[in-house]
């Protein structure tokens, strides 16, 4: 109060028109000069700055420390987590094993209920009963087993090799393809961003990597821990990445462009002919993430759809990532990630020789892997093999084309968002956020989206003939949602959270919240009894 005292006193003798032109002229001046700073990394450190002083001001920190609180509190609320009987120090007893199954079996019927009736987006991409058991039974037969180990479990190294060859098949592979398992889509990009980082490093010392936006986020991840500059590249009227845009961002030290196939927000498959053409112009890689894709798109093709082609059969394209715990249903979480040479998948090792332990060496991350996971990833491909996955992306493609045939007749009020050409259907409208609410008290679970906001739901097996319950829902929950005013919007649920972090143009405070986020995440509810 006083400095607002000091200031009007000091300025009491100007002109108010005055003051009113003088600041307009420091604000259009301030613009100028910062839209003449080309350079986006400079324009974001300057963007930094500014938010960084203006949250250093006592009462603005009190303010977000009291949001920030607001935040956690619902987000706990939402996690539902059982605290009863807690574990926080070992038993002074271990707990006989039928109790501990009871407890156990009641927390998974809690969990499964979330599912079993399956309106979820994603997540759970199969569920049958019989097919669990197949691969539940394959886990326990090897869950001592440990591919670092071959030579005691001849039996990992068999499902693990069997497995990377009949996904390369399934993806054109030609003879010089050669591959690895791994834990998830995160990893297997991960280690093909840190293959092209060594395998080019006779090129450049600062290696750099052009992607679209809509890329997994797994490539940042993965560039932040390896310390590799990531270009983002916009994407056009069509949702696919602009070929152009992407072109003149590449430079002497780029090793790596990349597409989806599908990607995660939209369902958009990016023009990956065209990015092979640039690729090899430029004699980098070309990696295209059909983690999500992979088990869909070759099937959907088969049974006719438009589905432009994407993996090895288009020559620049050097790497592919392919989960098999989504689509190819096997149990969480394992990967494969492909290469197209020999050359290029060594450079994803890592070896040590003088290690006093003594000579080391593994292909991915980690060391000890389970082998269980192995075990039964073979498995449920082998069971299922190509007629079984058709039959199931037959149902899957059904239901996507009449979901999208749905939105488009029955709710004018919602935009399905570019050209989907498989599973994932992205769409937005006017509060999309808490349409997004009104579908969760119908029991949906979908996936909330920015730039633009907007919400997408990944069609799985467990969803194949649910599309009218989908429609019907989601056109309840417009109606009801824009029948509102925006005084009348509900204060609770995830809408306002979505749409203040979505919103705020800091997004640094936005990287709190989700640090936040993950801190009630692994954080207990609440604090363990010291004795």
């Amino acid at each position: 109060m006083r400095l607002l005292e000091y200031t009007n006193d000091y300025l009491k003798d100007y002109q108010p028109a005055k003051l009113v032109l003088a600041t307009a002229g420091i604000t259009a001046a301030t613009i100028v000069a910062f839209n003449t700073i080309s350079d986006k990394d400079n324009r974001d450190r300057i963007v930094k700055k500014l938010f960084s002083g203006v949250k250093s001001l006592p009462m603005v920190q009190q303010q977000v420390k009291k949001e920030r609180s607001k935040i956690k509190e619902s987000v706990i609320k939402s996690f539902k987590t059982d605290t009863s009987n807690p574990h926080f120090v070992l038993p002074l007893q271990g707990v006989d094993h039928t109790s501990l199954l009871a407890e156990m079996h009641n927390l998974m019927k809690v969990d499964e209920s979330n599912w079993i009736d399956c309106k979820v987006s994603g997540c759970v991409y199969l569920g049958e009963e019989e097919h669990s058991k197949l691969l539940n039974e394959a886990y326990s037969m090897f869950s001592l087993s440990n591919p670092l180990h071959p030579s005691v479990f001849p039996s990992i190294r068999k499902f693990e090799t069997e497995t990377i060859s009949m996904v390369a098949n399934m993806l054109n592979a030609h003879s010089k393809v050669v591959g690895s398992l791994t834990s998830g889509g995160t990893e297997s990009i991960f280690m093909a961003v840190k293959a092209y980082r060594d395998f080019y490093k006779f090129k450049t010392s600062t290696p750099e990597i052009v992607v679209p936006v809509t890329i997994h986020a797994a490539f940042d991840k993965a560039c932040e821990y390896l310390k590799i500059k990531v270009k983002h590249i916009p994407v056009g009227k069509d949702y696919k990445v602009d070929i152009e845009k992407l072109r003149k961002a590449i430079t002497p030290n780029t090793i790596l462009i990349a597409g989806s196939a599908v990607n995660f927000p939209h369902g958009i498959i990016d023009d990956i002919p065209t990015l092979a053409k640039i690729a090899q112009q430029h004699d980098i890689g070309l990696h295209v993430d059909a983690c999500l894709g992979g088990f869909v798109l070759p099937f959907a093709e088969e049974l006719g759809y438009d589905i432009p082609v994407f993996d090895f059969r288009i020559k620049g394209v050097t790497s592919m990532s392919i989960d098999t715990h989504k689509f190819g249903y096997a149990t969480k979480g394992t990967s494969v990630v492909l290469f197209g040479s020999k050359k290029l998948r060594r450079a994803m090792y890592f070896t040590i020789t003088d290690w006093p332990g003594g000579i080391y060496a593994s292909p991915t991350l980690p060391g000890s892997r389970p082998g269980g996971l192995v075990a039964a990833c073979w498995a449920s491909l082998v069971a299922f093999g190509r007629s079984g996955f058709r039959d199931k992306v037959k149902g899957i493609m059904e239901t996507t084309k009449n979901i999208i045939t749905g939105i488009k007749t029955e709710i004018p009020d919602v935009e399905i968002i570019g050209d989907p050409k498989a599973m994932v259907i992205a769409f937005t409208c006017n509060n999309i956020f808490f349409v997004n609410d009104a579908m969760s008290k119908r029991g949906w679970h979908l996936n909330a989206l920015q730039r633009p906001n907007s919400l997408h739901i990944c069609v799985t097996a467990k969803l194949i003939g649910m599309e009218n319950e989908f429609i019907k829902d989601l056109k309840e929950s417009v109606q009801e949602t824009q029948s509102l005013k925006s005084s009348d919007l509900p204060k609770d649920g995830m809408a306002p959270i979505y749409g203040t972090a979505h919103s705020i143009p800091d997004r640094e405070m936005v990287g709190t919240i989700l640090a936040d986020f993950i801190d009630a995440l692994i954080t207990s509810d609440s604090k363990p009894n010291s004795t």
